[in-house]
């Protein structure tokens, strides 16, 4: 064998499969391991722009059903990640790379702070981030690169919102955008535009708020952790948005906890309210530092 390999296993939102990819190009440089990324395959053409060296595998049908989904107890652990390895093995690796010893692989879960080389020729990385989402990602840069599209549609004058609505169902959620989207506008002065994979919200309070918007492709999922149905845009909508917020003043939601602090402690019901900060917003603001628009 040639090679020592870094591999993927776990496919997520594209967002934190874009950080991951970011993470773990750069471990994999640091070990000297070619890098191989598993993952959905609609997010393969998108996580191309991020590394067009790496090796990307769709998943099979079944994988996140069988795999991803299922909860770690350290009890019985043990015995999963062996499933796991031999599964990933059998599936996808011994076709592509020729046949090895289970002995050959170790298996981390973790996040990059988790992962240490060692003598085994694959390094199987369940990717977690953990508490440290974005610390880690902002201590690496990537080189500036062109994004493609939407570089000159929206700019600095436009304000972006994120507008989360990760259970349709709840007017809560419509109720507490209500509130804040006047007390935004105010406030900055500015023409916004709202962003979200949930088009029914977008186009009630665009309308309502006399806010920019766009309709665009989505699929519904079943979220495992919210236990609910969630709308979310196509993975190439969800690439357009990021560069649009990107590329335009972001307003991310750890700003609107700081600045309105009074009107999230009413709706702390809201589960978006009060967990950590979302993927698509850590990445709209990491990826900011790093566009070179075209003619700028």
């Amino acid at each position: 064998m040639k090679s020592k390999y870094l591999i993927s296993t776990k496919s997520s939102g594209l967002c934190f499969n874009i950080m991951r990819l970011i993470i773990l190009t750069e471990v994999a440089a640091n070990f000297k391991r070619d890098l191989i990324f598993l993952t959905k395959e609609d997010h393969i053409p998108i996580l191309k722009k991020f590394n067009s060296k790496c090796t990307f595998i769709p998943y099979i049908d079944k994988h996140t059903e069988w795999f991803n989904n299922f909860t770690r107890n350290k009890n019985i652990h043990i015995v999963y990640d062996l499933k796991y390895i031999k599964f990933l093995k059998e599936t996808y690796l011994d076709s592509m790379l020729g046949s090895s010893k289970i002995s050959e692989f170790k298996f981390i879960n973790g996040c990059k702070y988790d992962i240490e080389d060692s003598c085994h020729n694959f390094l199987l990385i369940d990717y977690n981030d953990g508490r440290y989402d974005t610390d880690i990602i902002n201590s690496i840069n990537v080189p500036m690169f062109d994004p493609g599209i939407y570089y000159n549609k929206y700019n600095k004058d436009i304000l972006t919102i994120n507008i989360k609505n990760n259970n349709p169902d709840n007017p809560r959620i419509y109720e507490f955008w209500d509130e804040i989207l006047p007390l935004i506008k105010s406030d900055y002065k500015k023409t916004m535009l709202l962003i979200s994979g949930n088009n029914d919200i977008k186009q009630y309070l665009g309308e309502k708020h006399n806010c920019l918007y766009e309709i665009l492709e989505t699929e519904t999922n079943f979220s495992n952790v919210r236990g609910n149905n969630i709308i979310r845009g196509k993975a190439e909508e969800i690439y357009n948005d990021l560069i649009i917020c990107a590329t335009t003043d972001f307003l991310p939601f750890v700003k609107l906890r700081a600045d309105y602090r009074e009107v999230l402690d009413r709706y702390r019901d809201l589960n978006f309210v009060t967990e950590k900060v979302e993927k698509f917003d850590i990445l709209a603001e990491y990826l900011s530092n790093f566009i070179s628009i075209p003619g700028s």
